[in-house]
């Protein structure tokens, strides 16, 4: 008999409805922890916000009032948008982000809420656009960019966050130069 009751509380417990919050049920403490607004008890489940039209924009998983767990947001059409992972209200882990058909657009791994190794940048077809090195959430090392093909088109080299040199490649795979006007009118990562 007791292992049955102790089956059916940890049943209960499994399946227990999480809390869902909406921006109306939350409130930010003045050392940032999000507390509920009726209870003032630290916020434990999922903060939801929405568009005008009710669809799903975004939901953040919260523990003890900090970010934890998988945060997502959602275009209109209710396609995903990006997925930042959180530990302990920080950006810890690969987040993600997609264009709006589905296709990865940017992948990043953080580090205590800092850029920290390589980040892909990708084609809407999904095929790799860059690659840049980060350090500390600045780009250190050497970025590479490609063309639609696959293609070596660009190199620029970055330290603590400036960069240094950066090369053009031709049809041939041929190495120029770029003169820093052309290097400081590139985008930065």
């Amino acid at each position: 008999m007791k292992l049955w009751v102790v089956l059916l509380l940890c049943s209960a417990t499994l399946f227990a409805a999480e809390t869902h919050y909406t921006v109306e049920d939350l409130d930010v403490r003045e050392d940032g922890v999000l507390i509920e607004t009726k209870t003032l008890k630290l916020a434990n489940g999922i903060g939801q916000f929405f568009y005008e039209s009710g669809k799903l924009k975004s939901e953040t998983p919260f523990k003890d009032g900090l970010r934890e767990g998988l945060g997502k947001i959602y275009y209109e059409s209710g396609q995903i948008k990006s997925e930042t992972p959180f530990k302990n209200d920080k950006i810890e882990g690969l987040k993600k982000e997609y264009y709006d058909t589905g296709v990865v657009q940017t992948e990043v791994t953080f580090v205590n809420d800092e850029a920290e190794g390589v980040g892909k940048f990708y084609y809407p077809n999904g095929k790799l656009q860059g690659e840049t090195p980060f350090k500390k959430n600045q780009p250190e090392g050497i970025t590479k960019l490609y063309g639609p093909t696959g293609k070596l088109i660009r190199t620029i080299e970055f330290k603590e966050g400036q960069i240094i040199k950066g090369y053009d490649y031709n049809d041939q795979g041929a190495k120029i130069e770029l003169s820093r006007d052309e290097l400081l009118a590139t985008p930065q990562p």
